[in-house]
């Protein structure tokens, strides 16, 4: 089975390769724009082949003689500018499809994620849930989704959605190290609010378990969207906990309110953006979040595909932040 995964080169992508290379039923075929990067893949017998996502040109024929495509290419980023995100996230993906279907490829395997749903008001959310994205990054896999399932429907593009909560893990450099970085330089020694509504992350090996039992089982999971999610969502107060507790450091655990918070926000955010610095955490929209739920269930994933995450948040954040520590990122 040939596989083509965009974004290989990227912190899901990196990951799944790895999985995917330990099978031998698998030829796996990557993207790439970094030479040097694709170098790397090469080594390990990966065919790559040069794609940008901003240049249509590069993407024709990207899925020629490919069985499974993994679509994971895409920007991943809560501030930066519309169209920047529209012209990655939603016209790329609308092109790789359009030659998925050129190419009759078997399998169009799309990484959507629960920021397209975004906050719930029944808890857990699950794939019927409304969309209710509330980042421009959410809006952008909504309105992906949504001509997918059209394209299904008058085209007969063989798709699958998976939405995975937030992922954490070993080469996360955006979310997650922003969130260990505030607490570890005690930035966030004060908690917004009261912490408790509830926020949802998955450790990357259950993310890619999801991934490949999703390619193995193209009967259950062809036309279906899927929701890839740990077992346990956590508060906001104690995911903070876990990772003050791993770094060995207080956490947060005076609360003020959350106007007062949002005020400090706003001038560590506008400090941050005339040093063009994006610090996830360090912006006002972390307390507009953190007034919402986002937990999910993994229950239809369950049951059609077999999926069975293994980590708590725990232990995934202390093999994240181990790897944090031996990269000196901290």
């Amino acid at each position: 089975m040939k596989v083509l995964i965009t974004g290989i080169t990227g912190f899901i992508g990196a990951h799944l390769a790895q999985e995917l290379l330990k099978k031998k039923s698998y030829e796996l075929v990557g993207t790439f724009r970094d030479r040097e990067k694709a170098l790397m893949y090469e080594k390990q017998g990966i065919e790559m082949r040069k794609a940008d996502l901003l240049k249509p040109d590069s993407l024709k024929d990207i899925t020629k003689d490919i069985d499974v495509v993994v679509h994971l290419a895409g920007l991943m980023r809560f501030h930066d500018p519309w169209d920047l995100l529209y012209n990655h996230n939603v016209k790329a993906t609308q092109i790789i499809a359009g030659d998925v279907l050129q190419h009759s490829v078997q399998h169009f395997i799309y990484s959507s994620s629960t920021e397209a749903i975004g906050s719930v008001t029944s808890i857990p959310g699950d794939e019927t849930s409304p969309y209710n994205p509330s980042y421009d990054y959410g809006k952008t896999k909504q309105i992906a989704e949504q001509w997918l399932k059209e394209k299904q429907q008058t085209a007969g593009l063989p798709l699958t959605i998976l939405r995975p909560t937030g992922v954490y893990g070993p080469g996360d450099t955006y979310v997650t190290l922003s969130t260990v970085r505030a607490i570890a330089h005690r930035k966030l020694r004060v908690l917004p609010g009261k912490g408790d509504t509830y926020i949802h992350f998955t450790y990357v090996d259950d993310i890619i378990q999801g991934f490949q039992r999703t390619i193995d089982k193209p009967k259950q999971s062809l036309g279906e969207t899927f929701i890839l999610a740990s077992d346990e969502y956590t508060t906001y107060k104690e995911m903070f906990t876990i990772v003050a507790n791993l770094l060995e450091v207080p956490p947060p655990s005076r609360s003020i309110p959350m106007n007062l918070a949002k005020a400090y926000l706003s001038y560590i955010q506008w400090s941050n953006k005339r040093k063009e610095i994006d610090d996830f955490v360090m912006h006002t929209s972390l307390i507009d979040t953190m007034k919402t739920n986002r937990a999910y269930t993994n229950a239809k994933a369950k049951k059609i595909l077999g999926f069975t995450p293994r980590f708590s948040y725990r232990d995934g954040m202390k093999n994240t932040i181990e790897w944090y520590k031996e990269k000196n990122l901290l």
